[in-house]
């Protein structure tokens, strides 16, 4: 006796059809058959959400609470709720946007790129994961820590160097160029200077 099944597809999801028509058509040797057709009810699962996507990639330095870009993600189960966590706390979601956290400074110099690892997780715990590249745009950024090294020189020496300026530039490979607000004293090569003509008297 053989047995054969028609209308059922190879892949079964609820999402797509929750019930199939079964036709079982039975087969005597003799030749003879019956054929009888049944109602398959497809149970419902809950299924991970997938293709966790980002569409923003970049963020400019030193910008608390900017916006890298948005999160999107497809939950096969019709009407299911996603709730996004972020493992770097410089990083936080908030309405679907991932953000840079406030407070927080990303700073160009100390890491161009990061990568970020984002979880979606549905209503029942299922999950899925993935991890991003957030570009970090320079932004340029004012010296700062001016310092003279000496604060002294003596009368009547014109040309005298007071001391050498130093300065902090985050931004690497960066010139600076110095301008002083009494025209007794100049800056040359990084030199605070008794401007040349110029004679400082003590008394």
């Amino acid at each position: 006796m053989d047995m054969e099944f028609r209308g059922v597809e190879p892949d079964i999801d609820f999402e797509t059809q929750d019930s199939y028509e079964l036709t079982v058509e039975v087969t005597d040797a003799a030749g003879a058959s019956y054929e009888e057709t049944f109602t398959v009810n497809v149970n419902d699962l809950n299924e991970a959400p997938v293709d966790l996507a980002l569409d923003g990639n970049s963020v400019a330095e030193g910008d608390a609470g900017a916006v890298v870009g948005t999160l999107s993600v497809v939950d096969p189960d019709a009407g299911d709720t996603v709730t996004y966590r972020v493992l770097d706390d410089r990083f936080e979601v908030v309405d679907g946007e991932l953000r840079v956290a406030e407070g927080v400074s990303l700073d160009h110099e100390e890491a161009a790129t990061i990568q970020v690892e984002v979880t979606a997780t549905d209503a029942e715990g299922l999950a899925t994961s993935e991890t991003f590249e957030v570009q970090v745009q320079d932004v340029n950024e004012a010296p700062s820590d001016l310092a003279l090294d000496g604060n002294s020189v003596a009368e009547n020496a014109a040309g005298a160097s007071v001391g050498t300026l130093s300065v902090a530039d985050p931004d690497a490979g960066d010139s600076v160029s110095y301008t002083v607000s009494d025209d007794r004293f100049e800056v040359v090569d990084g030199e605070l200077r008794v401007a040349e003509g110029v004679s400082l008297d003590h008394e």
